[in-house]
């Protein structure tokens, strides 16, 4: 036999023994194993209403190869993909209570996924929502016919399973609904509010499974809030310390220049530590508006307790005047004042002088704008005067009856916005102390009925 064909027949039959030794190999070598699932619960310990938040922790384990990841599901024909081991899910509820299946599958890293699916059934429960009226904004003891509400509602597991609050006046047999999202509301005498009577707001809130909170009331408990009908065109808001001694002078006065005004409606936000004064600012201009003119007059006070309250002024009267509204207000600065250029911003003030002009009785203040009266000082007299820096063209009224050195500008005591169409009208000066001859009465309905457009 030639070397050729001895060649030939070794390589043959390796051939043929590589042939049967492939044919020859183990089952568990050319095929993957599907891999195995497990998982376990770990609930929230506070389930919420009909949103229930639940996280659920899974592994797998594969004999020969890796696991790449899983498959999970609630209804077992929709499935979502994760590489994680856990995962925190929203159930959603539609009772008290309520029982979800869960399925997961592992898959190895060559694709196969576990045929039988790891389960387990997961009950779930639904706890009531809750509403609260926030802290520090309780109603008045009395108000004209507009209430301002605010409030907070909340769920063991969030606020995005609340569906809607809904109110009352008064009367529970019918309930008004409002959106998830509201957290306020202003309430008018349209809305319900009962004018010349007690009245009460109910309030509640729902989720989405129909579960109601308990009701919450303004005010609470069996107390309710004094509702007044407006009275006239102008309020008077009377702004000045009963520890003053001059404080019942100062309505005498303010009750007889208004009076040929007709009727009027009076808020006194000084008395009984402001019991009268509304806890949200936007209920106080939402009463400002049920009026066409605002009266405010204040004394010249030493501490913040005895001052006027600019801050309240200046939060709402531009906000009122915005809307058509008219004001006229009269006080006295104090000896120090901080932030003096933003201490007025509803008149075009720039800032407060640091001269101080002492007024004795029988004073007499300087008139610039000749179609008014002479004012003077009465007793008690204004004590110490601030004049006000105001913005160029603004129209003057008054002034400080002091010569140079002192600078004029810086002795003006009272300006208007504007000379025509006027909204405005600020008087540095208690004007109730400027009355020692009589004209302060006819000034204050000239600027009201004349300046101001107020008529009876």
């Amino acid at each position: 036999m030639n070397i050729k064909k001895l060649k030939y027949y070794i390589l043959l039959f390796i051939c043929t023994v590589t042939l049967y030794n492939c044919t020859d190999v183990p089952e568990g070598l050319v095929t993957n194993s599907a891999p195995e699932t497990f998982l376990s619960l770990f609930p929230d310990s506070i389930i919420s209403p009909h949103i229930t938040r639940i996280k659920i922790t899974w592994w797998g384990d594969d004999p020969d190869g890796l696991i790449q990841g899983y498959r999970f599901s609630f209804d077992s024909t929709n499935w979502t993909y994760s590489e994680g081991n856990d995962s925190t899910f929203q159930l959603v509820i539609v009772g008290n209570d309520s029982t979800f299946r869960f399925w997961v599958s592992a898959v190895d890293d060559k694709g196969n996924i576990d045929p039988t699916p790891a389960s387990n059934l997961y009950p779930v429960f639904n706890s009531p929502p809750s509403v609260s009226f926030n802290t520090g904004t309780e109603i008045p003891d009395t108000s004209f016919t507009v209430g301002v509400f605010s409030w907070t509602g909340s769920d063991p597991d969030g606020n995005n399973s609340i569906s809607k609050y809904y109110w009352a006046l008064n009367d529970t047999s019918a309930w008004n609904e409002v959106s998830a999202t509201t957290n306020s509301l202003t309430l008018r005498e349209s809305n319900g509010i009962i004018p010349n009577s007690n009245n009460k707001l109910y309030l509640k809130v729902r989720d989405i499974a129909g579960i109601f909170s308990q009701v919450v009331t303004m005010p609470d408990s069996s107390d309710t809030w004094y509702v007044r009908q407006p009275q006239g065109r102008i309020l008077l808001i009377d702004d000045y310390p009963s520890t003053v001694l001059d404080n019942g002078a100062a309505a005498v006065f303010y009750q007889n220049a208004l009076d040929s005004f007709g009727l009027y409606s009076k808020l006194d936000i000084k008395t009984s530590s402001g019991a009268n004064l509304p806890k949200i600012v936007s209920m106080f201009t939402e009463t400002m508006k049920l009026f066409q003119c605002v009266v405010w007059y204040a004394n010249r006070g030493n501490s913040s307790a005895d001052n006027a309250n600019f801050d309240l002024a200046q939060q709402t009267l531009p906000f009122y005047l915005a809307t058509g509204g008219k004001v006229f207000f009269s006080t006295g600065f104090p000896n120090a004042i901080e932030q003096q250029g933003s201490i007025i911003n509803f008149a075009p003030v720039d800032s407060v002088t640091n001269f101080q002009a002492n007024m004795p009785f029988q004073t007499q203040i300087v008139v610039v704008d000749n179609s008014y009266p002479v004012l003077e000082a009465g007793s008690p007299s204004p004590e110490l005067v601030r004049g006000i820096k105001f913005t160029n063209g603004t129209p003057v009224i008054y002034n400080l009856p002091f010569n140079p050195p002192y600078d004029p500008a810086q002795l003006t005591v009272c300006i208007k916005d504007a000379a025509v169409n006027t909204k405005v009208m600020f008087l540095s000066i208690p004007l109730n102390r400027m009355n020692g001859n009589g004209n302060a009465t006819y000034f204050l309905r000239r600027a009201i009925g004349t300046d101001l457009g107020i008529t009876n």
